[in-house]
């Protein structure tokens, strides 16, 4: 049963949401900040649990921002959690999210918590998107919705990518519904694009010729057919170093940040000390590979996806041209590789948002490395992967990469050495 009720905004918890409570009873509502008095519509989830959103601010807490954007506003856009936190209150809440987390999820005692650096980044920052096609509009989805969004005042993507939105979804509209995804470089050039639809699209061929004056390249992919005009890949450089990336692939997806993001892990990599033998998992097209390779140690490189593997092997040749050690690319899971593996200096893990599975928690330990350098976009998978290590391992480092804001979403770069005997 659904109520209306008012509540003080006490902290922000895991997945975004500002907790408060009514008459004793924990409500988290979506939306609202610490310090926040809302209004809010409310359902039990459970006993001892309201969940809901804020319906009217009654007053403003100190993280709250003046304008905020009017389609996250109305909530007829549902690509940012956070619109209305201030970017200066990023690095303070998203610190308390990763806090509570661990405390909570991970059960991590104060003393076995590094303190958390923080790097922030400014709006604007997508280099991949994945925006849903109907009839009329390209964009992001409306909260539990099916709602495409109009994207007129987004703060999430590019200006320029911003601009395209409407003549691409009426040069597209005969496809829908579908998604389009893209990816472009750090300057906004050249753009690229994947139409998927899960179903046969008329005349796919002269539907991806009619969008090359918007887009670099479209790939169009359906159940009977793939079709391909002009490019599929571009090149995006990070500190010093080259990534072959195709639109079909995983990549770090903060233009901002990726300089910054690839430097903390070679320092990450230098307090691991000597690194002889290391395996990536979950490598993606290798942006965590290239530093590891940069140590000159001998490597094996896990990845599942098709696409993502075959940009690995690739990077991988480039990179063995440029003078770096030649490296083992294996397509696969992380549980397969593991298996079969006797021994690692030190093993880097990218994760999807579930985290590991317990097979690969379990064959981290059986292995031993000497350092685990790992790499989360969640929290709670976090903290619980981290309390499962903390037997063997400590938390010795900790870095909050922001490559979300706007969002509640986080990237966690942290590092695991073994307990002083």
């Amino acid at each position: 049963m659904t109520r209306i009720a008012e509540l003080q905004v006490e902290r922000v918890v895991p997945g975004g949401a500002g907790l408060g409570r009514v008459d004793g009873v924990v409500a988290l509502v979506e939306g609202a900040l610490p310090g926040d008095r809302v209004r809010a519509e409310l359902v039990e989830r459970q006993p001892g649990l309201l969940t809901g959103h804020a319906l009217e601010l009654l007053g403003a807490g100190p993280h709250r921002r003046g304008a905020i954007c009017p389609s996250a506003l109305d909530r007829s856009c549902g690509g940012c959690d956070w619109p209305a936190a201030r970017l200066e209150s990023h690095g303070e809440l998203k610190t308390a999210l990763v806090l509570d987390a661990l405390k909570r999820t991970g059960r991590l005692p104060p003393e076995e918590i590094p303190a958390i650096r923080y790097l922030g980044s400014p709006f604007g920052y997508r280099l991949r998107n994945r925006f849903h096609l109907s009839e009329a509009r390209l964009g992001f989805l409306a909260p539990r919705s099916h709602r495409v969004a109009d994207l007129s005042a987004c703060e999430l993507i590019s200006p320029a990518l911003r601009d395209k939105l409407p003549e691409l979804a009426r040069l597209l509209a005969p496809a829908a519904p579908a998604e389009l995804v893209t990816l472009e470089g750090r300057e906004g050039t050249p753009l690229l694009g994947e139409l998927r639809a899960d179903h046969p699209v008329p005349d796919a061929r002269a539907l991806a010729s009619a969008a090359m004056g918007l887009l670099h390249g479209l790939r169009v992919r359906t159940p009977v057919e793939t079709v391909t005009q002009g490019d599929t890949s571009l090149v995006i450089e990070a500190a010093g170093a080259r990534f072959h990336v195709s639109v079909s692939s995983f990549f770090q997806g903060n233009r901002y940040l990726l300089d910054s993001f690839l430097e903390e892990v070679r320092a990450a990599l230098a307090a691991c000390g000597e690194i002889r033998n290391a395996i990536d998992l979950y490598a993606g097209v290798g942006f965590l590979t290239r530093p590891l390779l940069e140590t000159r140690a001998r490597l094996t490189a896990v990845e599942a996806e098709p696409s993502a593997a075959a940009d690995l092997r690739r990077n991988l040749d480039e990179w063995r041209r440029e003078g770096l050690p030649a490296a083992r690319a294996v397509e696969g899971t992380a549980e397969e590789l593991l298996r079969g593996v006797r021994g690692a200096d030190v093993v880097v893990l990218d994760p999807p948002r579930v985290g590991t599975s317990r097979t690969v928690r379990r064959e981290l330990l059986r292995l031993a490395p000497r350092a685990l350098v790992s790499i989360s976009c969640d929290p709670a998978t976090f903290a619980r992967d981290a309390s499962q290590l903390l037997a063997r391992y400590r938390l010795e480092r900790l870095v909050l990469l922001d490559l979300f804001p706007g969002t509640h979403h986080v990237e966690l770069l942290s590092v695991f050495l073994p307990r002083r005997t």
